[in-house]
């Protein structure tokens, strides 16, 4: 073939390329230059495997925002795959944000009833630390090891008719998914169980069972196969027919994960989430399993690769602790799917790829004889490895921030603990003002720290934020940027003051009363904190577990000074501190102690009992003052602390 005409055919079709937004050729190119002798068999053979590809690499610009291009490799929104466990994860995302409109925290415990063929009742979840079921127990379940029931159970809670209207009106026109994955008929399918939210016997929400009527395009067949395996085990000769499966077009699982990891570049398809479910998500996402307690997993079964295609599950490689794989897998009846994102903390590079492969031989379906071991996850090996190495070599100008990836999987497997200091090494502490029945010291508080360009922190507990007089407090504090968190429902102690181990509440009560913190806040439209201030600032390693194992952290007052002493009064006693004491103990630990306040909580309160005579919000401008003097930044609660 004359060189000319070669020139011609391969700006054709780079032209070709370009005008779907494509670039198929330099991916194409990329993988034969570096690949092995099996994987060059794979990739040049598309109609045996039907290998399907999308590697994206992000640059940022200077003010670190996100710029795509993705390289394609025989992507084919008509080519069908089954996409297994990966239509999980669009369904994990809609959950969150179903609950979000709903006002329902995502730890309540929802319990499915039933009331059609088919269907199953769930009323406990002995994996979940309360043995109760919720969205977000499901959740981890389903990217920790791709869990089958917790699926079924997110599926029903979102109604085949529902499911399906958000992801259209988010662009996904082509997606299907009208599968449980138990043996049900298509009209089973199209009915979903009521299910109720309820919190220690208080039932917040109740959800009738619903019925999907609407009609789906089954009109172009899909077989494969030459044979197949049928329900009764009975070997049947002609090909499978996937016609009336799941179905979920490749570069829209791509599209999907791109719209959650970057939030801010996905426009009409962005999920309504706020910044706590995405660091929920992102934290399981990439979990491993021997890193969580509940579910507490077999790690001979479930090895830390397990759901991790691209680079470590062939073989069981070890993933290093600089990387992690924000992703969801799928694997049925010889099709493999990956959709994932790349961090590298340590070389600050990031990348996203996804793939899919068909791996049967044989051609004979449903007979659990598929060349995963042999073929596929050694696929996602080299084309992993091969992609990871080419961003490594092409570093982005502008490197990444990749701080919220970091910080979502902090303290993944260590034993939680309370946090009451930050950073010991910068000049920097947070003013935080707590709350239940006074609030007399409110107005004035925030008036002082937006004249001084200072922003506090504000846990106030749920009787507080239902309370009609505090109302414009909060609207304030709010539209002046501070931060606004927990302090329980209705301000319980605990544990005993002098026995500390001794709980006076059970862990029911403990969730129930800080649930209906939650959605006293979510009412008011306050975003879903991530910081717990207990109330009278006492707890104990039970309640500090209790609170990291409903996705929180349990904060306090940095011990040292006397700030939290303001709300005492004369008829005290000898517990009574003045306010011009109060403030002496801060100037005095200021300079007697090495590091002086750096990474300090003060904690100080909105309001006190009317039998204070000196209150000591009234010294707040000369505290600030004298700390701004010392060089002192002023911060919220979330930038102070690291997030774990």
């Amino acid at each position: 073939m004359p060189r000319s005409f070669l020139f011609c055919l391969l700006l054709c079709y780079c032209s070709s390329a370009a005008a779907q937004g494509r670039t198929d050729a330099p991916l194409r190119d990329l993988l034969f230059q570096r690949a092995s002798p099996q994987l060059r068999h794979v990739l040049g053979h598309p109609d045996s495997f039907h290998v399907q590809l999308i590697f994206t690499t992000i640059t940022r610009d200077a003010s670190g925002r996100p710029q795509f291009r993705d390289w394609h490799f025989q992507t084919d929104r008509d080519q069908y795959f089954n996409p297994a466990s990966t239509v999980k994860m669009p369904l994990a995302f809609l959950a969150l944000e179903k609950l979000r409109k709903l006002g329902i925290w995502k730890w309540t415990p929802m319990l499915t009833d039933s009331a059609w063929s088919g269907q199953t009742p769930v009323l406990t979840d002995t994996s979940a630390a309360n043995g109760l079921p919720s969205i977000a127990q499901y959740i981890k379940k389903i990217f920790l090891v791709s869990d089958n029931d917790a699926y079924n159970r997110i599926y029903e809670f979102l109604g085949q008719g529902y499911l399906h209207d958000q992801l259209r009106a988010k662009g996904y026109k082509d997606v299907r998914i009208v599968r449980r994955f138990v043996p049900m008929s298509e009209e089973e399918n199209r009915h979903t169980n009521p299910v109720r939210f309820t919190q220690n016997g208080e039932m917040i929400y109740n959800q009738p069972a619903a019925y999907n009527p609407a009609p789906f395009d089954y009109s172009e067949q899909v077989l494969v196969g030459h044979s197949h395996w049928d329900k009764n085990d009975s070997l049947v000769l002609s090909p499978m027919d996937f016609t009336k499966h799941n179905y979920f077009p490749l570069e829209d699982l791509h599209r999907l994960l791109r719209s959650v990891i970057f939030p801010e570049s996905a426009g009409k398809g962005k999920f309504d989430l706020q910044e706590e479910d995405y660091r929920f998500l992102y934290r399981w996402m990439a979990a491993l399993p021997s890193e969580s307690d509940h579910p507490r997993y077999d790690t001979t079964e479930f090895f830390d690769s397990y759901t991790k295609f691209f680079r470590f599950k062939d073989g069981r490689r070890k993933i290093p602790d600089h990387i992690r794989v924000f992703n969801k897998t799928g694997w049925s009846y010889g099709y493999l799917t990956d959709v994932a994102y790349f961090a590298d903390f340590k070389n600050n590079v990031e990348f996203m790829v996804s793939g899919n492969i068909y791996v049967n031989r044989d051609g004979v379906l449903n007979d659990g004889k598929y060349e995963y071991g042999e073929v596929g996850y050694p696929f996602f090996r080299e084309v992993g490895d091969i992609l990871y190495n080419y961003t490594l070599e092409h570093p982005p100008l502008h490197r990444p921030d990749l701080s919220k990836f970091r910080e979502s999987v902090s303290g993944l497997g260590e034993k939680p603990k309370a946090v009451t200091r930050g950073d010991t090494t910068k000049k920097r502490l947070a003013l935080v003002f707590t709350a239940h029945e006074f609030a007399d010291g409110g107005m004035h508080i925030a008036e002082t720290l937006k004249s001084l360009g200072v922003k506090g922190s504000f846990f106030f507990t749920g009787e507080f934020y239902e309370n009609p007089a505090f109302a414009p407090l909060i609207r304030r504090l709010q539209a002046d940027g501070n931060y606004l968190g927990p302090h329980s429902g209705r301000h319980l102690l605990y544990c005993d003051w002098k026995k500390r181990d001794s709980l006076l509440v059970t862990r029911p009560r403990f969730e129930s009363d800080l649930d209906m913190n939650l959605r006293a806040m979510a009412r008011l439209g306050l975003p879903e904190p991530h910081f717990f201030l207990p109330p009278y600032e006492w707890y104990n390693d039970t309640i500090v577990q209790w609170t990291h194992d409903l996705g929180m952290q349990l904060v306090n007052f940095t011990p040292g000074t006397r700030s939290n002493a303001d709300y005492t009064y004369p008829e005290m006693g000898r517990s009574y501190v003045s306010s011009n004491r109060i403030y002496a103990s801060i100037v005095e630990y200021e300079a007697g102690h090495p590091g002086g306040l750096d990474g300090f909580l003060l904690l100080l309160h909105a309001g006190t009992d009317a039998r204070r005579p000196d209150k000591f919000y009234f010294q707040l401008r000369k505290l600030i003052r004298y700390l701004q003097l010392k060089d002192y930044e002023l911060v919220i609660v979330p930038r102070l602390l690291p997030r774990q």
